[in-house]
């Protein structure tokens, strides 16, 4: 294999695979890359036998052929590079050189024939995308995912496709955020329903492998793998082994007392007073009275914090304990000025939504006070 190959396509191929290598895995080539070429570039794919990824850059190939290096080692080379066209040339015993312009570099590579096979994935759109909205219910639905690998069920982002819309929910049991959008016209019908529960690793890489948001992204559906492909690139993995609760049921119906407050405002002075709340817990008491929202947090080893918020409010008084960090993470992903908290009493959830937005839910699970 020979190539020659601009610095910003190589490095931006390098840099996508890092999330996916495993770095310290019992397989030693499951922290390296694969470059193979074709006629007029390169593909670069990295796998960790749960989520494999493959990018395409253009290249101008002298000789095909494929090389097998260390992801991390070549990524870290590549960066320091002056910003001009490297040269990569494949030697024997699978030893690669790189070149660009005074800058040489030697690195022992290993068998291609020993790197995982890319898995194959669904031809057949299952629904085409438009990049920008999908990146847009990644952002503010991933971040709810639970950590916790031995719950697979709330493991990974749910995808719901029903009567025309796209729904994607995330959760970890103590909070949940939802978001609906429509489906592009033409794309899964009124009589269909189907749900797929994506990793929450498919999902942090799928949000990088989106850049241009004016391109359409397909996802399809092949034995147990879900594939996300555009073009000649594509990030493939396993389904999650679990199934996602019924989480319509846990969305309270009966908050009847409504709070709209500037989200400028709210996130402010939530940010100061979880500077002192507890430290594992996060827990602020919001206490809900005429004209004014109070958020209070005292802990006998940190101190005690206070602010007040002027809001139109008119209903029954009302406090709850909420956990400060997660009001954030959901304040953070809203764009507009106003949010809406959606309470009922101290043990039932506050739902947090956006008149501007009927298709964005979310909801924090109460705190003993």
């Amino acid at each position: 294999m020979e190539i020659r190959i601009g610095k910003a396509n190589l490095l931006a191929g390098v840099q996508k695979v890092q999330g996916v290598v495993e770095a310290k895995g019992a397989m030693p080539i499951l922290s390296y890359l694969l470059i193979s070429t074709d006629q007029d570039g390169v593909f670069i794919q990295a796998t960790d036998l749960e989520v494999a990824f493959r990018g395409y850059y253009s290249a101008n190939v002298v000789a095909e052929g494929q090389a097998v290096l260390n992801a991390k080692k070549l990524h870290d080379i590549v960066r320091e590079l002056p910003d001009s066209e490297i040269h990569i040339t494949q030697e024997e015993n699978n030893w690669v050189t790189i070149k660009c312009q005074k800058s040489v570099f030697r690195l022992p590579g290993l068998a291609a024939e020993e790197f995982p096979v890319f898995p194959e994935y669904g031809e057949d759109s299952l629904i085409d995308f438009n990049a920008g909205a999908l990146k847009e219910m990644i952002r503010k639905t991933s971040f709810a995912v639970s950590t916790d690998e031995t719950r697979k069920g709330i493991s990974g982002l749910l995808l719901e496709l029903e009567k025309g819309n796209c729904s994607m929910v995330g959760t970890d049991g103590h909070r949940l955020v939802s978001i609906q959008r429509p489906l592009p016209e033409g794309t899964n019908s009124e009589e269909e329903k189907s749900e797929h529960l994506l990793p929450r690793k498919l999902v942090n890489e799928l949000a990088k492998f989106i850049e241009d948001e004016e391109q359409t992204i397909s996802f399809s559906i092949k034995d147990n793998f879900l594939a996300f492909t555009q073009g000649k690139q594509a990030i493939v993995s396993r389904a999650v082994d679990g199934k996602f609760p019924n989480y319509r049921q846990v969305i309270p119906k009966e908050n009847e007392l409504l709070i709209s407050i500037n989200k400028e405002d709210l996130s402010h002075a939530m940010k100061r007073v979880v500077l002192l709340a507890d430290e594992h817990s996060k827990m602020v008491r919001l206490e809900v009275k005429s004209s004014q929202l109070s958020l209070n947090a005292d802990t006998a080893d940190q101190g005690a914090a206070k602010e007040e918020i002027a809001i139109d409010y008119k209903g029954d008084d009302v406090a709850i304990g909420l956990n400060g960090r997660y009001v954030l993470d959901i304040l953070n992903v809203i764009e507009y000025e106003n949010v809406v908290l959606k309470l009922k009493d101290k043990d039932h959830s506050c739902l947090i939504t956006t008149e501007k937005d009927p298709g964005f839910l979310s909801l924090v699970m109460p705190m003993r006070l």
